[in-house]
């Protein structure tokens, strides 16, 4: 057989990588976006009195930062991180594989805690619901209220925004009717003021993605007479040589407490 020419060798070792990478795209869960950065706020917390304080700081996590809660229970002294937030489920199949673990340790280290779900709008809401009500089914009613992480990367940009908007609430129904809790939506305004216009979307809390260093988030239109309940206002606290996701409850403890009974 005549062997290829160089160029055609090349050409054909581009094509079967080319192959591979579509492949692994493919294969690869999709994974939380972050909001534009318009501004760097680097984060640092010393520790305070969480009842004098305005506002109370917590992070969220996944498999991605790994095992870090044990890390911030030896650092408590020199911080004021109260709240923890993991991510539990995504789609109809997936559990986030180092959530049982979290899960379990963010209680042993007495952090308030909150787990979320990535929804996948290509995904049967039902289904959805199901696999992340199985995932989460030791909620207590002192943790926080269960959350749908709804941003860009799940949204399907084939589906009619109709449809995109119906089956959401359809997930939150369930999700409210199960667990007797109504719970939060994590957002950020673009995809909010996109997707959530309906009025239906203002009744549920508010955790809002805006990375910036100014003293209030940009909200999506559809709650600007309602307050937001949590703030993701960096992606950078460092803990252990790795950064997480920052994020601000809207009160002090107390605030918190409450809010966890409201909702």
């Amino acid at each position: 057989m005549k062997k290829p020419s160089h160029f055609a060798a090349l050409l054909l070792v581009f094509l079967v990588f080319n192959c591979q990478t579509n492949k692994s795209k493919k294969e690869t869960t999709v994974e939380e976006t972050k909001p534009s950065v318009t501004t760097k706020d680097t984060v640092t917390l010393k520790k305070t009195n969480t009842q004098d304080v305005k506002y109370i700081y917590g992070i969220d996590i996944s498999h991605y930062q790994g095992d870090e809660v044990d890390f911030m229970a030896r650092s408590r002294n020199n911080d004021s991180i109260q709240f923890i937030i993991c991510k539990a489920t995504q789609g109809i199949t997936y559990t986030d594989p180092d959530f049982k673990n979290n899960w379990d340790m963010i209680s042993e280290n007495g952090f308030i805690k909150g787990a979320y779900h990535f929804y996948m709008s290509d995904d049967n809401p039902e289904d959805q619901a199901t696999n992340f009500l199985n995932t989460i089914k030791d909620l207590k009613p002192t943790d926080i209220t269960p959350i749908v992480d709804f941003e860009e990367g799940g949204i399907d940009a084939s589906q009619t925004i109709s449809d995109i908007q119906n089956n959401l609430l359809s997930f939150l129904s369930i999700i409210e009717r199960e667990t007797n809790r109504k719970p939060m939506i994590y957002t950020d305004d673009n995809t909010g003021n996109t997707y959530l216009t309906l009025t239906e979307f203002s009744n549920y809390p508010l955790w809002i993605a805006n990375y910036t260093t100014s003293d209030t988030p940009i909200t999506p239109s559809v709650w600007e007479d309602k307050d937001w309940s949590f703030w993701q206002k960096s992606d950078d606290y460092d803990i252990n040589s790795t950064e997480n996701d920052f994020d601000v409850f809207n009160g002090n403890l107390k605030d918190l407490q409450t809010f966890i009974k409201a909702y």
